[in-house]
């Protein structure tokens, strides 16, 4: 289950004038004693996200190819998650029958149904329960976190309170128009292949306007908007390092 682990780690516009150059921006997060916990990168086509919590793994989404990319610093290696795989992870269910039918194949055919039963219950018991996509509410309260004004929001899953969080508008935070629509489809796929995965650490504010966070306190995390830096990203941070070697996917999965 490392590949699920990995992803889990765990979610294009151009220039409005011409002549003009568009900077990127970088969100930078940390706990309540001021250390570095997130840190989100954005430009027009790309958003980066590492996390100190996986301080090994990054995550790159292209919004205008709709791919993952998850790279494993330890291994100097990365996979590769385009929208076919997307689809697949975001149906747990229908990925489970395509592996069974994969693995029945050469069966004959008066055992494939006592064979059937014992895959399925052998694949399920190792796959985690689905959990309903989250919901979020505003409380109509505000706070402040380091200058930074914003709403809290309150985050439940299947009626129970999950995370806390406070958010803004994102044009308050200099994050260009193109920037967020990468972001907003960044989480939105994120969330939905969590949910999938019996996880709850996604922020797919989609429902209560075009924001982004503050503050949050999720699944173990804190993370207080520290900085907002809009200088431009250099390319090769938004790439895979030269010399990391591509992992295959399971194609039985897909």
């Amino acid at each position: 289950m490392r590949m699920k682990t990995q992803l889990l780690s765990i979610l294009g516009a151009g220039t409005m004038f011409a002549g003009v150059a568009v900077a990127d921006t970088t969100l930078i997060y940390g706990d309540d004693k001021g250390q570095e916990t997130t840190r989100m990168m954005l430009t027009a086509d790309v958003v980066k996200v590492t996390t100190n919590a996986d301080a090994n793994a990054d995550v790159i989404f292209d919004g205008n190819k709709t791919e993952f990319v998850v790279i494993n610093h330890d291994e100097k290696s990365f996979m590769v998650f385009g929208e076919k795989e997307i689809e697949a992870l975001s149906d747990v269910s229908a990925m489970m029958d395509r592996m069974i039918e994969k693995q029945m194949a050469n069966i004959p055919e008066a055992q494939r149904e006592q064979m059937r039963g014992m895959m399925e219950s052998m694949i399920k018991s190792q796959m985690p329960e689905q959990k309903a996509a989250p919901t979020y509410q505003k409380s109509g309260a505000t706070k402040e976190y380091n200058g930074y004004s914003c709403d809290v929001v309150e985050k439940t899953v299947a009626g129970k309170t999950t995370g806390d969080f406070c958010v803004t508008d994102y044009g308050k935070l200099d994050v260009a128009p193109g920037e967020y629509a990468v972001i907003a489809k960044f989480m939105k796929i994120a969330e939905k292949m969590a949910s999938q995965f019996g996880q709850d650490t996604s922020m797919n504010f989609d429902a209560i306007g075009q924001v982004l966070p503050v503050y949050f306190k999720d699944a173990g995390q804190t993370g207080i908007l520290m900085d907002v830096n809009n200088d431009k990203l250099d390319a090769a941070l938004l790439t895979v390092p030269e010399g990391y070697k591509q992992q295959s996917l399971p194609e039985e999965m897909f």
